[in-house]
C-alpha cells in the first residue's frame, strides 16, 4: 500500500510540474484532430449528366492558372558517381567491368552471384550457393544479387542486377518472327499523367513522338474507371472492370483474359515490367499465383527492398517535389542508378536480345508520377533517347508503339482545381505506327488523324491491339453505320464517329468530359469584345514578324457559342469538410468564336475565358479554318504562316 502511494505521490508531482506544457500538447493534438476532421482537403464530386449527347471535346489550356502554379523546375538528379564493378552485355552475358575495378584501386577482386527468385506475387529468395565467375557467364535468370570482395574478404560491391533469359525461354516456347504484317506491341506507360501535364513536364519526349516518329496524340482520350485497376484491366481485357462481364475475383487475377496470353498462344515474347512494388497494378488485387508473363519485374523491386540494397528514402521525394533536396544523392537513385533507368534498361534488353522474334510489353512507370506532379520532367530526356534507340536501331520498323497513362493525377490540391477536374479524366495517349503499315493501308493515318480529336477510351485501345494480334490492318476500312448502336470499342485504325457520345463509349457519368455549345447572338457585344481581343491577339503575334504581315480586322463574325462544360458538382456525394463550405470555384467562362478577317478573307475559330481582369485568355491556339494557299509566303514561322497575310 506504502508503495502505490508512493508511485501515486510521484504521478501527482510529475502532473504539477508539467502541467503547463501538458495543456499545450493537448491543445496542439485539438487543432490537429480539428484541421484534419473539419478542414481538410476532400475529392469534389463532378458528373456529367448529358452523357447520352454527341460529345464536344473540351478546349484544355496547357498555362492553365489553376494548375500551373503547382509545377515547379526541378534540378537534375544526382546520383552517386561510381561505375559497376560488373555488368550485362548486348548479348546477355555477365562480365566483370575490369576497367573499373582496377581504378577503385582494390587487389585481387573476386566475384559471385545468386540468383534471385519469384515466390508468389509477395516475395522473393535467393539461391544459398553463390556462383564465382572470372569470365564472361550467361546466367538463366533475369535477375541475380552480385558481390565481389577485396583480398581480405570484405564485400566492396553489392548490386542486384536484372537481364532478360531469352535463351531458356527460346528452347521453353515456339517464337514466331516479326514482319512488316506481324507486328512487335511495346506499350510504355506512366501512371498518372494527363495529356496536358506531359505536354508541361515531359515536352522533349511529346515532340520527338509528334515530329521524328510522326505519332498520333488523341486529344479526346478519357478514363473509364477511377484509378489504374480498372483502366488497366479494360485494356488488356476489353471487358467493363467489376460488372458481370469481369467480376472481381476473391483470389489471384490469373483467370482474367488478359491479352498478352493471346499474344504469348500467337508466337510472342511477352514482358509486364511495373516498379514500385508496395502499390503495384494488379499485386493490389490480389496479384498473380503463376507469373503472368514470360518476363516479370516485379521480383526485381521486392528483391532491392528485401536484401536491404538502398531502395528507400521515399519519404524525401515529396520534398524533391518542390525542388528542395536534402543530401548529396537523390532519393530516386540506387547507388549510382536513376531507379527509372532500371526499367527502361529491362525493357530494352527485352527488345534487344529477342532480336527479330514477335515481341509484346506491357511497361508502367509509377515512382515518378503517381504522388507527385514534377517528378517525371527529370525523366523527359531519358524517354526521348529511349524512343530514339528504337527508332534509330531500326526497332520501331515492324512495331507499334503505345506511350499512355490511365488518368490525370490524383492530388486533390490539383484535382480539385478547374483545369484539374478535367485534366484528371484525360490522361496521356499516343500511338506511333510503321511508315509501311500507313502507305500499304492509307486509310489507317486518315482515320488516326481524325481520332485524335474524337472521343476516346481503353476499349479503343484494346481493339487496336487485336487488329496487331490478328494482323487484320483491312477491316478497319469498313465505315461504322452511325444509325446503329456503336460497339463500345471501335479500334484507332478505323474512323470514330465524330457524334459518339460517352454513352456510347461506356464512359461513366463520374468521368465524362464532353462539353456543349449554346448558340449566342453574333450581334451581342460580347460577341463583338471576343471578336476584337482575338483580332488584336493575333496581330500581337505577327508582330514578332516585323512589317511583314498586314494588319488584319474584323469583316464579319460567323459564329458565336457558350462552352458549357456538363460537369456539375454534388457536394452532397462529398465527404463533410469546411473547404466544401468556404471554398468556391472562380467564375470562368468560355466562349467559341468564329470570324473572319481582312485583308485575305481568312475564317478564324478560337476558344477563350474569362479572367480576373475583366478580360479573356486564349485558349490553346487560334485555328485557320479556310486554306490560305500562298497568302504568308513571306514568312518561315509554321505557327505564324495560318495567321498571316504578307502586305
Amino acid at each position: 500500500m506504502l508503495h502505490l502511494r508512493l508511485i501515486w505521490n510521484r504521478i501527482s508531482i510529475v502532473r504539477a510540474r508539467y502541467k503547463r506544457q501538458l495543456k499545450i500538447f493537448l491543445g496542439i493534438l485539438a487543432v490537429y484532430w480539428i484541421y484534419g476532421t473539419f478542414y481538410k482537403e476532400v475529392d469534389y464530386v463532378f458528373i456529367n449528366e448529358n452523357t447520352n449527347k454527341k460529345c464536344i471535346i473540351p478546349n484544355l489550356d496547357v498555362r492553365d492558372k489553376s494548375i500551373e502554379k503547382f509545377f515547379v523546375q526541378l534540378d537534375p538528379i544526382k546520383c552517386e558517381q561510381s561505375t559497376d564493378f560488373v555488368f550485362i552485355d548486348h548479348k546477355g552475358f555477365l562480365q566483370i567491368n575490369h576497367s573499373a575495378i582496377s581504378d577503385s584501386g582494390y587487389k585481387d577482386v573476386s566475384c559471385a552471384y545468386s540468383i534471385v527468385k519469384r515466390v508468389g506475387d509477395f516475395d522473393v529468395k535467393k539461391e544459398a550457393a553463390e556462383v564465382g565467375f572470372e569470365k564472361s557467364t550467361y546466367v538463366g535468370a533475369d535477375f541475380i544479387l552480385v558481390n565481389c570482395k577485396n583480398d581480405g574478404g570484405r564485400v566492396i560491391y553489392e548490386k542486384l542486377h536484372h537481364t532478360i533469359d531469352y535463351k531458356s525461354r527460346l528452347q521453353q516456347y515456339k517464337l514466331l518472327d516479326e514482319s512488316m504484317e506481324h507486328l512487335n506491341v511495346y506499350v510504355f506507360g506512366m501512371d498518372s499523367l494527363s495529356r496536358l501535364a506531359a505536354e508541361r513536364t515531359i515536352p522533349i519526349t511529346l515532340r520527338y513522338i509528334e515530329e521524328n516518329l510522326k505519332g498520333y496524340i488523341m486529344k479526346g482520350y478519357t478514363k473509364v474507371g477511377a484509378n489504374t485497376f480498372p483502366n488497366l484491366v479494360s485494356l488488356m481485357t476489353g471487358k467493363i472492370c467489376f460488372s458481370k462481364e469481369l467480376p472481381p475475383y476473391a483470389e489471384h487475377l490469373d483467370p482474367y483474359p488478359f491479352l498478352w496470353k493471346n499474344f504469348s498462344n500467337s508466337g510472342y515474347a511477352t514482358m509486364f515490367a511495373e516498379d514500385l512494388p508496395d502499390m503495384g497494378t494488379f499485386s493490389y488485387w490480389k496479384g498473380f499465383k503463376e507469373q503472368p508473363s514470360m518476363h516479370y519485374m516485379r521480383p526485381f523491386y521486392l528483391a532491392l527492398d528485401k536484401f536491404g540494397l538502398p531502395n528507400t528514402r521515399r519519404a524525401l521525394l515529396a520534398l524533391e517535389n518542390s525542388n528542395i533536396n536534402i543530401g548529396s544523392t537523390s532519393a530516386l537513385c540506387v547507388k549510382n542508378t536513376p531507379k527509372h533507368k532500371f526499367y527502361m534498361n529491362y525493357y530494352k534488353q527485352f527488345i534487344e536480345f529477342y532480336g527479330r522474334k514477335r515481341k509484346f510489353s506491357l511497361g508502367w512507370l509509377n515512382e515518378l508520377t503517381h504522388e507527385y506532379d514534377n517528378l517525371v520532367q527529370l525523366a523527359d530526356r531519358d524517354f526521348m533517347l529511349f524512343f530514339k534507340w528504337m527508332k534509330d536501331s531500326g526497332k520501331l520498323d515492324n512495331s507499334v508503339l503505345i506511350v499512355m497513362s490511365d488518368h490525370g493525377i490524383m492530388q486533390r490540391s490539383v484535382k480539385n482545381t478547374l483545369g484539374g477536374r478535367t485534366e484528371n479524366r484525360m490522361p496521356l495517349f499516343a500511338i506511333v505506327v510503321p511508315p509501311h503499315i500507313k502507305a500499304k493501308y492509307p486509310h489507317i493515318p486518315q482515320n488516326l488523324r481524325k481520332n485524335t480529336k474524337r472521343l476516346t477510351t481503353v476499349y479503343d485501345a484494346h481493339e487496336t491491339l487485336v487488329d496487331i494480334l490478328e494482323s487484320d490492318f483491312l477491316r478497319s476500312q469498313t465505315v461504322l453505320n452511325e444509325n446503329e448502336k456503336l460497339p463500345r470499342g471501335i479500334s484507332f485504325f478505323r474512323e470514330i464517329p465524330e457524334k459518339r457520345s460517352c454513352d456510347d463509349a461506356a464512359i461513366p457519368g463520374d468521368y465524362c468530359v464532353c462539353n456543349s455549345y449554346d448558340q449566342m447572338d453574333v450581334g451581342s457585344t460580347e460577341s463583338k469584345d471576343v471578336a476584337q481581343f482575338l483580332v488584336s491577339y493575333i496581330n500581337q503575334v505577327l508582330s514578332k514578324q516585323g512589317d511583314k504581315c498586314a494588319k488584319l480586322h474584323i469583316s464579319a463574325i460567323k459564329d458565336f457559342f457558350f462552352v458549357k462544360s456538363n460537369l456539375q458538382r454534388h457536394r452532397e456525394r462529398e465527404e463533410f469538410s469546411l473547404r466544401n463550405i468556404f471554398g468556391f470555384d472562380p467564375e470562368v467562362k468560355k466562349f467559341l468564336s468564329v470570324f473572319e478577317t481582312v485583308p485575305g478573307h481568312a475564317l478564324f475559330e478560337a476558344t477563350v475565358s474569362t479572367n480576373e481582369k475583366g478580360s479573356y485568355d486564349v485558349i490553346g491556339r487560334v485555328n485557320r479554318v479556310n486554306r490560305y494557299g500562298n497568302q504568308s509566303w513571306c514568312i518561315e514561322d509554321k505557327f505564324a504562316k495560318p495567321l498571316c497575310y504578307c502586305s
